[in-house]
């Protein structure tokens, strides 16, 4: 199973967010959360997202794949859409 995850990076000075990263990688949550956690306690590394995104890319070349959209509105406007979607299928299976 693929699971989607949005990170997203603000430098010092900049109103809002300056970068974001999508992740497709097959880590559920809590491992993922967890691989993220320990990386941010590290004091040197922690902050920096391009670097763990790098760490991700060497640690699971097999299942991480990073991937870019021209408007992050557009990617959030897709997720929403498709849980729509999904609960008007589930919706449209209980009534038949």
């Amino acid at each position: 199973m693929s699971y989607l995850y949005n990170l997203y990076s603000i430098d010092e000075g900049h109103f809002g967010i300056s970068h974001s990263y999508h992740i497709q990688c097959d880590l559920p949550l809590h491992k993922f959360r967890s691989i993220v956690m320990e990386y941010r306690r590290n004091d040197e590394l922690g902050d920096d997202i391009e670097g763990f995104v790098k760490y991700m890319q060497e640690t699971f070349p097999n299942s991480f794949k990073l991937f870019h959209f021209d408007d992050t509105v557009q990617f959030d406007a897709d997720q929403e859409n498709s849980m729509i979607l999904a609960n008007l299928l589930n919706e449209v299976d209980r009534t038949v």
